[in-house]
């Protein structure tokens, strides 16, 4: 008897049903704040990070998951980012056309976002090879080019780009062009776009995932009993659409990461070993003659 006719109720994905992408959003999210309280840099922008806005929509956001406003002495800059635990860069993925949907209304309203400065996210869980190989690079590339131009003749070169990356960058294309009302877009403005937008995999969905793995290393510095109570920190805030800043997080918390920890070598040990190893070079069997070779000019 075939297995599956012992059990022929379809069984719903328990990861779904257990919470699991609440989970990997608020892991996610939490990754940020732990940034903002090391005083860490926020990708892309590569500034600190100020604030924390937890589901924005209200605030005139589409891509609302999470924005990240950064700042320094000299600009401000912002990072806003869509969170999906699962995602494929295809034609027919409607979570992919959402986040294109949403990332296209985001990167042409000026009251929120500003082109050459802003930065725009999506953030998932581990991509598919098929994903980093073609996917990546294509969006790699419009940053490093002079303009559309050198970018477009780039991606129709034999050899310098795969009819994988071609394929790709068409899905790009078809579902901006659905986002833009089905109007067809300029080449300067589909690269434009390009050149805003990212993609990050991360492991967060497992237990022993790399990406904890160093999270939970940064987090021993300080305290290793921190993170779980970063996370409820960051649950309680995302549930009710909060803005996080390191003068409203928890006071406990804040103090913990005020001052790293440092372990110290024993009294005893040190009382005991000397550093430094020192001659007493006038009882030294050679001493006249390294005076006398200390006196000559050379």
């Amino acid at each position: 008897m075939d297995i599956m006719d012992k059990n022929p109720k379809i069984q719903s994905n328990p990861f779904s049903t257990g919470g699991g992408g609440h989970n990997f959003e608020t892991s996610v999210q939490s990754c940020f704040v732990l940034l903002m309280l090391c005083r860490g840099l926020a990708p892309c922008i590569n500034i600190p990070i100020k604030k924390i806005k937890l589901q924005g929509k209200y605030n005139g956001y589409e891509t609302d998951d999470l924005i990240i406003f950064s700042d320094d002495s000299n600009e401000s800059r912002k990072l806003i980012c869509q969170i999906k635990h699962s995602i494929k860069i295809t034609e027919s993925d409607s979570n992919f056309q959402s986040v294109i949907q949403s990332a296209w209304k985001d990167f042409n309203n000026e009251k929120i976002f500003k082109k050459r400065k802003d930065a725009i996210a999506l953030i998932t869980g581990p991509l598919s090879k098929t994903d980093i190989n073609n996917v990546r690079p294509i969006l790699e590339r419009a940053r490093e080019v002079e303009n559309a131009d050198e970018f477009y003749d780039k991606l129709g070169l034999t050899g310098f780009s795969s009819k994988e990356q071609r394929e790709k960058f068409q899905i790009f294309q078809s579902h901006l062009k659905k986002a833009n009302e089905g109007k067809k877009l300029s080449k300067e403005d589909v690269f434009e776009f390009i050149k805003h937008f990212h993609i990050f995999g991360c492991d967060l969905d497992i237990k022993n995932g790399f990406t904890l793995s160093l999270v939970q290393t940064m987090v021993a510095q300080y305290n290793e009993n921190l993170w779980e109570k970063i996370i409820n920190e960051v649950r309680y805030a995302n549930q009710n659409a909060g803005t996080i800043t390191y003068e409203n997080f928890s006071e406990e918390i804040k103090e913990a990461f005020s001052q790293r920890s440092y372990k110290t070598f024993p009294v005893e040990f040190l009382e005991k070993t000397s550093l430094y190893n020192t001659t007493e070079w006038n009882s030294h069997h050679y001493a006249t003659q390294l005076a006398i070779f200390g006196s000559v000019n050379l």
